[in-house]
Formats: structure tokens, C-alpha cells, sequence
């Protein structure tokens, strides 16, 4: 017998009440609606349609050691929003700091049709 793994995920108020909803409408669990989900996301022989997720991390803290940390994160907060701004294909998904605020993450999809490892 093989067990079924679990996984803990933090969902904003507004995608889990779409959820919410979602699983209602189909008649099941929101656990079962998120793996119906996922099934079809990524179990689809289709792969040259719907997004491909990626991160990049940016350090804050190389070539400007007499910058402060703050206005370090300023500039790369306006380089990602220059990315997104000059790319309206892409979406942002989520923007962390790390270390301290040492690294900022940004999460993001592509169009599965322009993405390299797809």
C-alpha cells in the first residue's frame, strides 16, 4: 500500500475562495479540486499549451557596498517591474525577500510556447 503524500501551500483569501467555489461547482473537496487541477495542468499531452513557472533570485548585496540595503531592493523592485512592464506575456506570481532582504525572489509564468525547458 502506498501512502499519499502531503503538501502544505499558503493560497491568497481570493484564490482560495475561487477555489472554494470551483470545488463546490464539481461536487468535491477543495483537496480533490486541487489535484483535478494539477492532473490536468500537468498530465496533459497538449505541452505546447498554458504556462510554465519560473523563479529568479537577484542579490542585493554585490558592487554596492556603500548603498543601503533598502534603496538596493528599490532598484531591483524597479528592474523587475521594468521586466513585466516591457513583457505583458508574462506574469507575475509572488516577490520575496530572503536573507535579511540580502536576495530578493520573484516568481513568474511564461506561455508554455516560449518557455526552453517545456
Amino acid at each position: 500500500m502506498t501512502e499519499d503524500a502531503q503538501l502544505k501551500i499558503r493560497l491568497s483569501q481570493e484564490l482560495k475562495s475561487t477555489l472554494e467555489e470551483r470545488a463546490k461547482a464539481n461536487n468535491r473537496t477543495m483537496n480533490g479540486e486541487i489535484v483535478s487541477i494539477l492532473e490536468a495542468a500537468l498530465l496533459s499531452h497538449n505541452i505546447t499549451s498554458g504556462r510554465s513557472i519560473y523563479f529568479n533570485d537577484l542579490n542585493c548585496v554585490e558592487d554596492y557596498d556603500n548603498e543601503p540595503l533598502h534603496n538596493r531592493q528599490e532598484r531591483i523592485e524597479q528592474m523587475i517591474s521594468r521586466i513585466f512592464y516591457t513583457h505583458p506575456q508574462y506574469q507575475l506570481i509572488n516577490i520575496e525577500t530572503l536573507n535579511d532582504g540580502k536576495k530578493i525572489r520573484y516568481w513568474y509564468s511564461i506561455p508554455r510556447s516560449e518557455s526552453f525547458r517545456d
